[in-house]
């Protein structure tokens, strides 16, 4: 907890003397904005929620898509990509990153003309790195990004926030104010995206009438341990079937198998391609899981509650046109809307002084102290709605 404390104190004093490097006004026309280079780097996770608005983008502009080779087999289904890098650095490797970058040289070779109009940089400090050697290979003529501090005197524009650390608003509508104060347009980004042309259909899974469980998370702080989804589950009233789903290995299963206790329970025990699982996702009446990549991509067809435990549900929640209502149960947090398609989707959290955390975890875990009798209501109320 400690060292988040100090990340945080630090990053707050980078973001203000980024202010006072701000430019007042961007060098450029927006109308001669033709070509951009979004840079898109990091995780799956961040890809798939920005999906929508880099959609919208596309219909304005000719963008290419800077990847990983992480995320690349994914963005490149829409987009027209570029891998620059092999994999994301982790939080402490981001960390060192920046350390090692204080005196990095971001002198542009000037041998070639840029490829690219503009760079809009939608990952910021996380991977500076990576923008770096972008700018020193010339790669974009302008370079806008969120507030990255010190660095703010290499970008032509700078958001004066950075979202995913103190935003208190959804990550895409700051990538919108972003795109509106940078290129003075306004992007509407819509709630829901068709994604069935990309979806796959198992030869081996022929569920009709379930409820998609995603019992992984726990190990990232994300949400419930696989005892207490395994607890929920023997709990609620439903009559259908539950399939159980887990990250690759499903190093969970041997758990929750332990303390499961209904027999209505079909495991997906193989690999499964994120096209075939978006397909049972699809298929499901609720999906049920964590704050994480794939939560993000399953949630997208079907109704869903997603927990909530070191991430900051304002900025990661799913996204809807239409406001949250918050209520307070006992010691949990249960926000829900519906989206402009009228799917339900409800985040379930504490409230808690210390998120984010970036994945470092406490001894106390509070973030993950979830009521297991006020889960088990709520879960009640959403499939009695549901089915």
């Amino acid at each position: 907890m400690l060292r988040a404390i100090i990340i945080k104190i630090l990053a707050r004093i980078n973001l203000w003397v980024g202010l006072l490097l701000n430019k007042r006004r961007a060098p450029y026309n927006s109308a001669d904005i033709k070509t951009i280079l979004v840079k898109r780097t990091d995780r799956i996770g961040d890809a798939v929620v920005s999906l929508p608005l880099l959609l919208e983008l596309n219909k304005y502009f000719k963008i290419t898509i800077l990847t990983s080779e992480y995320n690349n087999s994914f963005m490149s289904e829409f987009f027209e990509t570029k891998i620059f890098t092999r994999k994301p650095l982790s939080f402490i490797e981001s960390l060192k990153m920046l350390g090692s970058s204080l005196f990095a040289s971001s002198k542009s070779k000037k041998r070639h003309a840029p490829q690219y109009d503009m760079l809009l940089d939608l990952n910021g400090l996380r991977e500076l790195d990576i923008f770096l050697k972008i700018r020193r290979d010339n790669l974009c003529k302008y370079y806008i990004s969120f507030n990255m501090g010190i660095w703010n005197r290499l970008l032509d524009y700078a958001h004066p926030g950075y979202p995913v650390l103190f935003a208190k608003k959804h990550i895409l509508d700051s990538c919108k104010e972003l795109i509106s104060d940078a290129l003075n347009m306004d992007i509407d980004v819509p709630d829901f995206i068709d994604l069935s042309d990309k979806m796959e259909s198992p030869n081996d899974f022929e569920g009709k009438y379930f409820i998609l469980l995603n019992i992984s998370g726990i190990d990232k702080f994300r949400g419930p341990s696989p005892k207490l989804y395994a607890e929920i589950i023997n709990a609620v009233n439903f009559d259908g079937e539950f399939v159980i789903m887990d990250e690759q290995q499903r190093p969970h299963f041997e758990e929750f198998k332990k303390y499961i206790k209904k027999d209505n329970i079909i495991y997906l025990d193989r690999e499964f391609s994120l096209w075939e699982l978006l397909h049972i996702a699809s298929n499901s009446r609720l999906y049920i899981g964590s704050d994480s990549g794939i939560s993000h991509l399953l949630q997208i067809p079907t109704n869903a509650i997603l927990f909530f435990g070191n991430g900051s549900q304002e900025v990661w929640s799913p996204y809807s046109k239409n406001p949250y209502r918050r209520k307070t149960e006992r010691d949990i947090i249960i926000m829900e809307t519906k989206t402009s398609n009228n799917l339900i989707k409800k985040v379930i959290y504490n409230k808690v002084w210390c998120r984010p955390c970036f994945d470092f975890g406490c001894r106390k875990l509070q973030c993950l102290s979830f009521s297991r009798n006020t889960v088990i209501e709520e879960l009640n109320s959403a499939i009695k709605e549901l089915f």
